[in-house]
């Protein structure tokens, strides 16, 4: 993990990525799920791409979790980053 205060597109791609390897989904059937593309997921996972909140809203669902989960995980990695 890099030094120094994490961008929270950072620690919400973590976050994406965690949940995504914890239920063995590839990339491509996340984005099924969340009909979206898999490209844009990597993106997303990759911190090089912000989802709009209708994207990550689809994500969470495609994760079986609340977005609100999945932000207030992204919170305390970002928090945890600047101590």
């Amino acid at each position: 993990m890099p030094r120094g205060r994490l961008e929270f597109s950072d620690a919400f791609a973590l976050v994406l990525q965690r949940h995504r390897t914890a239920l063995k989904l590839s990339r491509q059937a996340l984005a099924q799920r969340a009909r979206l593309h898999q490209t844009y997921i990597g993106l997303i996972e990759r911190g090089l791409s912000n989802p709009s909140l209708d994207a990550a809203h689809a994500i969470a669902k495609a994760l079986e979790l609340p977005l609100s989960q999945l932000i207030a995980e992204a919170e305390a990695i970002r928090a945890e980053s600047e101590t």
